[in-house]
């Protein structure tokens, strides 16, 4: 079933206080909590797999996640899926080559913590558990089906902010893509 595409939802504010990330599953099914302090930043793609937008920034989010992997950021990809849908999971991280351990969320506690609304959207998670960025991969996508030269590459750019220390000078964006 082919996921309703949409262009994003009116910016808001992200949360102050530290995130409580609990109640994913790991692709065996298991309980798994993502820790933050175990690296420098964590990255949680929140993708499906039939979301064509999604699946054509499978290769970006590859490059993205070995990229920053060497910098000590760590990247989750994250399905709002049940437990019965492990081995598709495990199916789609082969055939789009997304490396990253994959997390189910299948009671969306992680969607309503982050506050994300649309695939591909990433939330990114200081060491201290603060979100410090969310939104789209880059700025690419100007409506469905029309791409833009030039692009804003914002997950990028915010990790490379905040990996520098400074702060990221856009934390929220707008994600072109398909509801969550």
């Amino acid at each position: 079933m082919l996921s309703t595409l949409i262009t994003g939802f009116m910016l808001s504010q992200l949360p102050q206080k530290p995130l409580t990330l609990v109640g994913g599953l790991d692709i065996k099914a298991k309980p798994f909590k993502i820790v933050p302090s175990k690296s420098r930043a964590t990255v949680l793609f929140f993708i499906a797999t039939d979301c064509p937008v999604a699946n054509r920034y499978a290769p970006e989010i590859g490059r993205i996640s070995k990229s920053y992997a060497q910098k000590g950021v760590r990247s989750f990809r994250v399905y709002v899926l049940d437990k019965g849908h492990t081995k598709e999971i495990a199916q789609h991280g082969k055939e789009f080559g997304l490396a990253m351990p994959a997390i189910l969320d299948p009671k969306r506690k992680l969607v309503s913590e982050t506050g994300v609304k649309i695939t591909p959207e990433v939330a990114v998670i200081s060491a201290k558990g603060k979100l410090i960025y969310r939104g789209r991969i880059d700025d690419q996508n100007v409506e469905h089906g029309v791409i833009r030269q030039g692009y804003r590459q914002d997950l990028r750019i915010a990790l490379d902010e905040f990996l520098s220390g400074k702060s990221v000078s856009i934390p929220s964006t707008a994600a072109i893509g398909c509801f969550l």
